[in-house]
């Protein structure tokens, strides 16, 4: 039997890529010649701590961490669950602690033995080690009855909800399993003169894996943990399904998800778990940052208020002084620092120089962006501002003239509803959530939260489809008629 297997070769005077490519069409197989395995363990991931909980539930769920939040305080504080009353889904959600309760451990054990086998359950219980700084007082995050599984009280919970539950559950099962045996392979695979190498890893034993596995932030931390490769066997015959030539440049680091800010906010000591969200909140809303594909991306404003405090407060936005500061809060709060003390040796020096970055900088500005848009009373040419919501467009002969616009970026797609008016991007008024909805509106009610694409159904003929990320095709073209979903990958190659 044949499989398909991903291989990449090193470059020689004649190019290997193209010598195998034709070899391959006269006839030759690829072959394997050698198989190399090694045996690694793999420790499951311990429970979830507040941060880890908002780090995967953005990887995993897409979820912001003020709707993480929002939606474990709802699990925390209890919910109907018919005849079992009001009930507590999880523990305490606010915890930088992964310790579990003894009776715990002991129930997630004869659970996992019952359900999955004895051998999924470890030989002895895996305890974490007290991190600097850890308070304690809490436990991890974790079901309140492990008996409780997410599927038995999915018919209480809204959708959200039953996903953060189903999230929070499997991390804890999964956390009290074996550790998942892999064999790390490297395959050597022959065609005529030319030897290609195979990377990966085979499954042994899965352990935990069987319920969880944590996300990545990456594609450089999916690659290095390398991906799985089929049985192979020296001497086995391989199929040429394809063979790229690559060549890696350095690349930047990837700028920030929510993920990874609070990743990065935790491990430089920078505020706690409880006011990450805030955080993500305010430079957003300030409009520091903008978001554009779940990453974060300075703004004119943002860069230039940065430049001006790297010039005038350099101590303060240091990042060992952030951390340095949260540490002397915690010894005021333990009694071993005077909280006046503490504010007066901040303050003094803090103030002089506040009053000279004052009168050096005063007030700034920035400059409007003229737009192509004409003011329906005044006939001047109307400008980009900056509001809660986002951009919109502003008369700038207020206040004499108050007429403002929203910004519409058309999707070039006609309503299917009315079938006059163009189907828009929109932001709601409460939280500037992106929406689309007609041009025609209030007169025409046409709203969709997926981003209509001028594309017809090759299936049944649905005049527009939506732009929507799935699990198993990524970014897809989906017919909200029947259902149809195409790659957005396999379209465009199609179509260059």
């Amino acid at each position: 039997m044949r499989r398909p297997v991903s291989v990449s070769g090193e470059g020689s005077v004649n190019d290997p890529i193209t010598e195998v490519l034709d070899l391959s069409a006269g006839g030759i197989e690829l072959q394997v010649r050698s198989v190399k395995r090694r045996e690694k363990k793999r420790n499951p991931a311990y429970p979830f701590t507040t941060s880890s909980l908002q780090q995967e539930a953005s990887r995993k769920l897409g979820f912001t961490v003020r709707r993480t939040m929002a939606v474990a305080q709802q699990l925390y504080e209890g919910l109907p669950l018919g005849e079992e009353g009001h009930t507590g889904l999880v523990t305490y959600i606010r915890t930088d602690s992964t310790r579990i309760a003894d009776e715990a451990a002991l129930a997630a054990g004869e659970f996992i033995e019952r359900n999955y086998g004895k051998e999924y359950v470890p030989e002895r219980r895996r305890e974490p080690d007290r991190r600097a700084g850890e308070q304690g007082a809490h436990e991890a995050i974790r079901p309140t009855d492990v008996n409780r599984t997410p599927d038995s009280v999915k018919p209480y919970l809204t959708p959200d909800q039953y996903r953060l539950y189903r999230l929070i559950w499997e991390r804890f099962v999964a956390s009290q399993m074996a550790p998942a045996i892999l064999d790390t392979v490297s395959v050597d695979i022959a065609a005529g003169e030319h030897v290609f190498r195979a990377s990966g890893q085979s499954i042994r034993f899965p352990g935990f894996m069987k319920v969880y596995i944590e996300g990545e932030d990456d594609d450089a931390q999916r690659e290095e943990n390398g991906g799985l490769l089929p049985e192979l066997t020296e001497g086995q015959p391989v199929a040429l399904q394809a063979l790229e030539s690559q060549q890696h440049f350095t690349q930047p680091p990837p700028r920030y998800s929510e993920a990874m800010l609070v990743k990065a906010l935790e491990e430089r000591g920078i505020g706690r778990p409880s006011t990450y969200a805030p955080i993500i909140g305010t430079i957003q809303t300030r409009g520091y940052v903008e978001k554009r594909d779940k990453r974060f991306h300075p703004t004119e404003l943002g860069e230039l208020v940065t430049d001006i405090l790297k010039e005038y407060f350099p101590e303060i936005i240091d990042i060992e002084f952030t951390a340095n500061l949260e540490g002397k809060l915690d010894e005021v709060e333990e009694g071993r620092v005077n909280w006046r003390e503490l504010i007066r040796r901040f303050y003094g020096p803090f103030e002089e120089t506040l009053k000279q970055a004052e009168e050096k900088v005063g007030g700034f500005e920035l400059e409007d962006e003229v737009s192509d848009v004409r003011c329906e009373n005044c006939g001047r040419m109307m400008v980009v501002k900056h509001g809660r919501f986002g951009k919109f467009l502003a008369c700038p002969g207020f206040p004499e003239c108050r007429t403002t616009k929203p910004i519409l970026e058309d999707t070039g797609v006609t309503c299917p509803e009315c079938g006059t008016g163009r189907i828009v991007e929109r932001k709601s008024k409460k939280g500037g959530r992106r929406f689309y909805g007609c041009t025609n509106y209030p007169e025409c009610n046409f709203v969709s939260w997926e981003k209509p694409v001028a594309r017809p159904c090759p299936e049944c003929g649905a005049p527009y489809m939506v732009e929507k990320r799935t699990k198993e095709l990524g970014l897809s073209h989906v017919c909200k008629e029947c259902g149809n979903a195409e790659p957005v990958e396999s379209i465009e190659e199609v179509h260059a």
